[in-house]
């Protein structure tokens, strides 16, 4: 038998070009498989450090979150000794801030924004007095002496942030902005309106990178929460938000750690934080061990510690939550500010 040769240029052209194609396919075979070796060998990856995802606990459905609002409606008053911190964070745009030794105090809370905080220090005794009816609100400051005063004003109204008649007070100027009706909502957080047409709610889940400075492993970690978003139809019938409530999925019995309250147009009023809803094995409380207040706008955060709190107590003195100025101390009348 002979070799049959090619007969035509035609041909022979168009086995050359098969041999280039099969000499391409295996020299890119050959290059895949040392990127391959490469890559299984480790030579281009590195160690790099992530934050530490915490496992999580069982799954809450979105109604057992809405319930646990309204369980915590079983409060309706408290009475209680606390532990104050507050922290000044008017100067927070430039990173700094002034914290405020831990001082002492009585606290009185009923539903829905009646309140009296009494203010106390060891060594220099009454610092500052302040109440709510609902309706009205008072604070008096008592320390230092010489920028003593006595603020009143409306609820339902929203004030500078700084106060003209005492801008230059820098000593109390943060204390004089504080008001007692903004601390009554994180310290008993308000129920859902269900049946209500004009309110909402929506559940769904979150992640968050948080630096963990607690416990033996601390660095950054990668929390998850569950958000129960409230939002509110306004007058002129736009969606806004009102309320987000965060429950920590990584934490057992996932308690709620946070509440966000949100003003019309939704502003971002205040930021509260919570500790000790649930405890070591998972059981839920009715009351937090402590609750960290945040007022962007008026530029200060309390903690408030409960020492042994009473709830539900059988009676309240009728004006215990009404504040005089019987020092006679200077009147700073927020109605009658520019």
């Amino acid at each position: 038998m002979t070799e049959k040769s090619l007969s035509t240029p035609y041909e022979r052209a168009e086995t050359g070009e098969a041999s280039v194609k099969i000499g391409f396919a295996r020299r890119f075979a050959i290059v895949w498989l040392c990127v391959g070796a490469i890559f299984a060998s480790g030579c281009l990856t590195s160690r790099v450090t992530l934050p530490r995802l915490l496992s999580l606990e069982p799954p809450v459905l979105a109604a057992n979150l809405v319930g646990r609002i309204a369980d915590l409606q079983q409060v309706q008053a408290i009475r209680t000794a606390v532990q104050l911190q507050f922290t000044d964070y008017r100067d927070s745009a430039r990173g700094v801030g002034k914290a405020y030794p831990s001082a002492g105090g009585a606290l009185v809370l009923r539903r829905p924004q009646f309140i009296r905080l009494q203010v106390q220090a060891s060594l220099l005794g009454s610092l500052a007095d302040m109440a709510s009816d609902g309706e009205r609100f008072a604070v008096a400051i008592f320390y230092p002496t010489d920028r003593q005063a006595f603020i009143h004003g409306s609820n339902l109204k929203t004030y500078s942030a700084t106060l003209p008649s005492l801008s230059e007070q820098q000593g109390i100027s943060a204390f004089a902005n504080l008001r007692p009706q903004h601390l009554s909502t994180p310290l008993l957080p308000p129920p859902i309106p269900l049946d209500a047409p004009e309110v909402s709610w929506s559940v769904f889940e979150t992640r968050r990178d948080e630096m963990e400075s607690a416990g033996t492993r601390p660095g950054w970690v990668t929390r998850t929460y569950y958000l129960l978003y409230v939002a509110q139809r306004s007058a002129a019938g736009q969606w806004q938000p009102r309320f987000i409530y965060w429950f920590d999925r990584t934490l057992p019995g996932t308690p709620l750690t946070r509440l966000e309250v949100f003003e019309d147009g939704g502003r971002l009023s205040t930021v509260s934080e919570f500790g000790g809803y649930a405890t070591a094995d998972g059981k839920l409380k009715a009351l937090p061990e402590w609750v960290r207040i945040l007022r962007p706008a008026e530029g200060y955060a309390l903690r408030v510690t409960f020492q042994s709190p009473e709830v539900n107590p059988a009676s309240l003195p009728d004006d215990v939550f009404t504040l005089t100025n019987d020092r006679n101390l200077k009147v700073v009348d927020l109605d009658a500010q520019p």
